[in-house]
């Protein structure tokens, strides 16, 4: 073996113990680097629809509360990062989060809200659901507008059945307008509760959801400018190709009464009230 690769193999040798060494020691300091903070001072939240219904504030006191001490006095040694992540996707109201250290060992929390879809009143009580189903709590200080549904839910009727109906009524302004509430408590009975008081629309199944509700803007347009709005209490759709109404004589179901009323509370409510304010972003149902 010559000089010059003796020389070389020696280099080699000195240049990988350098970098054991070198990695080594930058692991050792990165873990016990302490954190310097969030990087904007808040969680950040990706609303690009301006929904409000989750705040920074909200969430950042949400992280702060599963953390042992302020960030600033934490390593990254003893800063879990994916149970932070893991923490925050396990709320109710996250969609996505994101949790990264930063070259400037700040950390950056990124946040996406649920998107809720409609609202669920079962019993009293009601949460939020978002397209999977997911419930999301309900509460007066944070109201989305969003559908109305009254119903009970289980394995084999699950609050993703009125999804067809609720994107039907999304695709259509004017009906999703007209419509106020969803009285969903029979799979083979859904009542639709339309603005105008009075009488109530029994679609029947979800079945055909685009015909029915085409023979009910005939019906509307062809038969009670002629009869008079309050004429009819229930316009049944039940049967394909067919409307049958009965005369107006019973009052509203009960439920939907008391989901309207608890709804004019929530507005009048002061911190429903103080929120609007402050987010301007609140709709009257």
């Amino acid at each position: 073996m010559t000089k010059r690769n003796l020389i070389i193999i020696f280099l080699c040798i000195i240049l990988g113990l350098y970098l054991v060494v070198a990695i080594g020691w930058s692991r050792f300091s990165a873990r016990t680097q302490k954190c310097l903070g969030l990087e904007t001072g808040l969680v950040q939240v990706i609303d690009p629809d301006g929904s409000n219904f989750v705040t920074a504030e909200e969430i950042t006191d949400e992280l702060f509360a599963s953390l042992p001490d302020s960030l600033q006095n934490i390593s990254y040694e003893d800063l879990d990062l994916s149970k932070l992540r893991s923490h925050l996707r396990s709320l109710d109201k996250i969609e996505s989060a994101e949790v990264v250290r930063l070259s400037n060992d700040l950390l950056r929390v990124r946040v996406t809200p649920m998107k809720p879809v409609a609202r669920v009143w079962t019993d009293g009580a009601s949460y939020y659901v978002n397209r999977d189903g997911k419930r999301i709590a309900a509460s007066s200080k944070y109201r989305m507008d969003v559908p109305q549904i009254v119903g009970r839910f289980d394995a084999l009727h699950p609050t993703t059945s009125i999804l067809p109906l609720l994107d039907f009524m999304a695709s259509q302004p004017e009906l999703e307008k007209m419509i106020t509430m969803i009285n969903a408590e029979d799979s083979l009975n859904v009542i639709l509760v339309p603005a105008i008081r009075g009488h109530v629309i029994n679609l029947g199944s979800l079945d055909n959801v685009e015909s029915k509700l085409s023979n009910l803007r005939k019906f509307y347009r062809n038969v009670l400018p002629v009869k008079g709005w309050e004429h009819y209490d229930t316009i049944s759709l039940k049967w394909d190709g067919q409307i049958v109404a009965t005369r107006r004589h019973n009052k509203l179901p009960d439920l939907t009464v008391k989901v309207i009323e608890e709804l004019e509370q929530e507005l009048d409510s002061p911190e429903t009230m103080e929120t609007n304010v402050k987010n301007d972003s609140t709709t009257t149902e």
